[in-house]
């Protein structure tokens, strides 16, 4: 009887042990699930609603803002307003799309968005022309009042706030999917725990009585806290539900674990592109402050975001020299300016370093070894304020512009072929030419991407009408130079999107030092622009061409 009662009472004990590790077990599986399929839920919305949502309200953002400058641009800009117009229906239907599955707020902020939209469109509509008018009015945050229902002011106040909405919303589910993996990592170290403490429960109880048993049952739970899904197949009539709902639990953690990653790669990468692409654009178009005696000015614009292929820099240099280059990576966008990136870093270090100009260049082909499939263009030029002289080297780029003090023009000629990592480059390939730079005279580099941009009609801007913007400058400074190109290929309506545009422009400054050094010595090394080369007698002064 004794024994019958000892026996009895152990497998009690022995099933209220396992009973209660497979009651947690099975809570924790649920559990489990229940928290993966929230997860899901909500990065399935962080990927199919509220980052959509956000590209589709910045587009409008965008359209509204081409439209308002189009329509400030008065009758010049009339033929330009019916594309964002449809841009921003088009981009307005996706948004509504997006926010109908979306709680109450965001559906009604959304709503509020497009009726502002057709105020101001039909608001627009009536004035007909950008005359100042509250319609074409600066953001209420630049203007710094409340905005007016039927302005650009209401459009930009509403986008804005549906824009913060959104972000807090793709916040909050950021929070849940971290939150859901945090709770379930948890469960499942519940769950370790629990069958760790039935495996040793349930070795002191068979340990006395049954020690067969109790050996085999111990070294499945061990197996199977220790994450082997086979522990207890040796004998699946009694454990194997066990092993399956350890294997559930397995399966459960890879698959959140793998989840936590991508969702976290995903939303660093998200945090980080905005910055990176900064970046990338501000060392593209950087400038060292030049040396004494010197001015310049520049910018670098994108065909695709703000990576460009195009790459320019001022370098003041050890002996009061300052050399300005530009150069161009043919094509454009991500690639071409990552490459863009490496050949500015070898040309500044190669004139820090005190390099010749021909070294430089050389410099550029070795590293673009490799890119069978890429060259690029070059112009370094080295202004001498104390000897008054421009010395250059030009790899197959634009010719630079050289605007003398009395309007007239001339051009710095090639001096060696494109940089090209299939073309050989010994020593010598890239000439050095040089001459005279007064006060007054004005240097301007710029990409084809100015020459050879065209207008909607296929006209080019090309390089008379360069020309005549420089001949015809009230104000021949750097900064001026390139204000006014820029300005003068917008009005000519030039399509952005085909080219980089690229401009560096320098000059003596008004305060320069005592010449020092040999003679200035006249050359003829340039290129000059009108009927004779004649420096005593220069040619007539080009007008500029009119700009369409």
């Amino acid at each position: 009887m004794l024994s019958l009662r000892g026996l009895t009472g152990s497998r009690l004990l022995l099933t209220a042990v396992v009973g209660v590790v497979a009651l947690v077990a099975g809570v924790v599986a649920v559990v489990g699930m229940v928290l993966s399929a929230h997860h899901d839920e909500a990065a399935g919305r962080i990927e199919t609603r509220w980052v959509p949502a956000v590209a589709e309200l910045g587009a409008v953002r965008a359209a509204a803002g081409d439209f308002r400058a189009a329509a400030l641009a008065g009758a010049a800009g009339r033929d330009l307003r019916g594309d964002p117009r449809q841009e921003m229906g088009g981009h307005l239907t996706a948004l509504r799309r997006l926010a109908d599955g979306a709680d109450t707020e965001v559906r009604l902020r959304t709503a509020d968005v497009g009726r502002s939209v057709t105020r101001w469109l039909d608001g627009a509509g009536r004035t007909g022309t950008a005359d100042g008018r509250a319609v074409f009015a600066l953001p209420a945050a630049a203007a710094g009042t409340d905005p007016a229902e039927g302005t650009y002011a209401a459009v930009d106040a509403r986008t804005v706030a549906l824009a913060a909405l959104l972000e807090r919303r793709r916040a909050e589910d950021v929070e849940s999917t971290a939150w859901h993996m945090k709770g379930v990592m948890l469960y499942v170290l519940g769950l370790a725990a629990a069958l760790l403490l039935a495996a040793v429960v349930a070795a002191v109880v068979l340990q006395r009585r049954y020690l067969a048993p109790a050996g085999a049952l111990a070294q499945d739970l061990r197996r199977t806290s220790s994450g082997d899904t086979t522990a207890g197949r040796a004998d699946p009539g009694r454990r194997g539900w066990l092993g399956r709902l350890t294997r559930e639990a397995d399966r459960v953690r890879e698959r959140l674990a793998r989840s936590e990653r991508a969702s976290r790669r995903d939303q660093e990468a998200l945090v980080q592109v905005g910055p990176a692409v900064r970046g990338l654009h501000e060392i593209l178009a950087a400038r060292d402050d030049p040396g004494p005696g010197i001015l310049t000015a520049g910018d670098v614009r994108a065909a695709e975001g703000l990576i460009a292929g195009d790459y320019l820099g001022t370098v003041p240099l050890t002996d009061g020299t300052t050399a300005v280059f530009l150069g161009d990576v043919c094509g454009h966008g991500v690639a071409a300016g990552l490459l863009a990136v490496r050949l500015k870093s070898v040309v500044m270090v190669g004139l820090r370093l005190g390099a010749g100009l021909d070294t430089c260049v050389r410099a550029v082909h070795h590293a673009l070894a490799g890119e069978e499939e890429r060259f690029t263009t070059l112009t370094v030029a080295v202004l001498d304020p104390r000897r008054s002289t421009l010395t250059w080297v030009n790899a197959g780029h634009e010719e630079p512009f050289l605007r003398r003090a009395d309007g007239t023009l001339e051009r710095l000629a090639t001096t060696g072929p494109i940089v090209h990592p299939l073309l050989p480059a010994p020593p010598g390939t890239w000439g050095t030419r040089s001459t005279r730079l007064d006060p007054g005279d004005l240097l301007v580099l710029s990409t084809d991407g100015l020459t050879e941009g065209r207008c909607g009609s296929g006209e080019e801007f090309g390089e008379q009408r360069v020309a005549g913007v420089l001949s015809g400058l009230a104000d021949p400074s750097p900064l001026a130079a390139v204000t006014t190109l820029y300005t003068a290929a917008e009005r000519f309506a030039i399509d952005w999107a085909r080219d980089d545009v690229s401009l560096l422009a320098a000059a003596l400054g008004p305060a320069r030092p005592a010449a020092a050094g040999p003679p200035r010595v006249e050359t003829a090394a340039t290129q000059p622009l009108g009927p004779s080369a004649d420096r005593a007698e220069p040619p007539p002064r080009p007008r500029p061409d009119p700009i369409a």
